[in-house]
């Protein structure tokens, strides 16, 4: 009896973009503060990745100055003083969120909440608070409303996400962050998830797919016949190798 082969076929696939590449970009950034803060020239780029503050904060937003209104937008992509513990935690949430977020509203879509979300609680810090945000805590926000707008459209609250919420809360108090910049952050959050409900091209699709069926189906006829006929492509008694394990097949089955 011949013996079976082992094939082991990995496919690395890059399923999530736009949160791969967010979190990719903050760690980047991460290694190159740390080379800096050994060498002392770590200041210039900590400065950079902070964004403004009110006229009376640490930094000041200056109409009159590019800088400002750049770092109304990458202090997402900076890490907080409290260090690396924050930082990483904060990147864990978006990995575990994130990529969930993105294959339901699709990349487009994540990445315009990403940036509202980001440019909106920027905009508030320069208004109201005196102390720069440093990090992705909006981000964080914002995909934790998502994730509980899932469970509002079935008309259901959620319990864990008040819990998510209130844990979310005590991390941003023990990290150092005082009530303004977190009700900044839970706003940006809250401003960029609701963009979800105003264009979501994915959930547009399948609504569309779904009305054009016939006898209350998911599929018309003419796409049922194609589908058959691909299953018939596919199947492995129509596959000219085989291999040699003695096995008969008698056709496939998809659940």
């Amino acid at each position: 009896m011949a013996k079976k082969k082992f094939n082991l076929n990995i496919k690395v696939a890059y399923d999530a973009p736009v949160t791969l590449t967010f979190v990719i970009v903050c760690a980047v950034i991460f290694l190159i503060n740390m080379l800096l803060a050994k060498s002392g020239k770590a200041d210039g780029l900590q400065k950079l990745l902070a964004s403004p503050t009110a006229q009376s904060g640490t930094s000041p937003f200056i109409v009159k100055q590019f800088e400002s209104y750049l770092r109304l937008l990458i202090y997402m992509f900076g890490s907080a003083p409290a260090g690396a513990s924050v930082l990483f935690t904060n990147l864990i949430l978006i990995m575990l969120l994130g990529p969930a977020m993105e294959e339901r509203y699709g990349s487009v879509i994540i990445g315009i909440m990403i940036f509202v979300s980001a440019l909106f609680s920027g905009v508030l810090n320069a208004c109201f608070c005196d102390v720069s945000l440093i990090g992705a805590v909006p981000v964080v926000s914002m995909m934790i409303f998502l994730n509980a707008f899932m469970s509002f459209s079935k008309k259901k609250f959620p319990l864990s996400f008040a819990a998510v919420m209130v844990l979310f809360v005590l991390l941003q108090i023990f990290s150092g962050a005082g009530a303004i910049g977190i009700i900044i952050c839970i706003a940006g959050g809250l401003c960029g998830s609701l963009f979800a409900f105003l264009t979501s091209p994915k959930m547009k699709a399948e609504k569309k797919a779904s009305k054009s069926g016939s006898g209350g189906g998911l599929l018309n006829r003419a796409e049922k016949i194609a589908y058959a006929e691909e299953l018939d492509r596919n199947s492995p008694r129509n596959r000219k190798s085989y291999d040699d394990d003695e096995t008969t097949v008698v056709g496939t089955l998809k659940f």
